[in-house]
């Protein structure tokens, strides 16, 4: 007879194991799981993601959370796209996936240094610039640097899923769902 969870930790544990499996095998979503619609994904989350910055900077705290809430959806439809396999403990992976999950997290540390450094080295110009000029005056708002910041924090969050989405060659379609759509079209 097989060990049932008592404690409250293995209760926990048994229900992320479930949890993952059923993910694993889940079939809803397999038309997020192609090549084309993971890099469709990957791109609406950059333009998201870029967004939040003008979105608050120009049109305010409402415009900015919608932006917000929109990058945060594309990161839940990346995820599900590529089955968290970034997200995802060691034990719950094969080799393979491992190896892809690591990678993704080493491409997207650098992607994100690189565009922390770039910020950074910009913000520096301009506070350089406009220091030595006295005409050009440079006046930083709190929901400006709200943007930024917010962008700046969601930005690792998505970055690893991103990374897999775009590099994984995605699944095939099932034959089911393509026959379904076949069958459903007029003739």
């Amino acid at each position: 007879m097989p060990h049932l969870p008592t404690t409250r930790k293995e209760r926990q544990v048994a229900d992320l194991e479930r949890k993952v499996e059923r993910l694993q095998r889940d079939q809803r979503f397999q038309r997020l799981r192609t090549r084309p619609a993971r890099r469709g994904l990957v791109v609406l989350g950059a333009i998201f993601l870029v967004g939040i910055i003008p979105a608050y900077t120009q049109s305010g705290v409402i415009a900015g959370t919608l932006v917000t809430a929109a990058a945060w959806l594309m990161w839940w439809l990346l995820r599900i796209s590529v089955r968290t396999v970034a997200d995802l403990p060691d034990r719950f992976l094969d080799e393979r996936q491992r190896m892809q999950r690591d990678r993704a997290y080493l491409d997207a540390f650098r992607i994100y240094a690189t565009i922390v450094s770039s910020v950074v080295t910009i913000a520096l110009i301009a506070f350089v610039l406009v220091e030595e000029n006295d005409k050009v005056t440079l006046t930083t708002t709190w929901v400006q640097a709200f943007g930024l910041v917010i962008s700046l924090i969601t930005l690792p969050l998505i970055l690893p899923s991103m990374v897999v989405a775009w590099w994984d060659k995605g699944e095939e379609l099932s034959e089911p769902a393509i026959s379904e759509e076949n069958d459903a079209q007029p003739e």
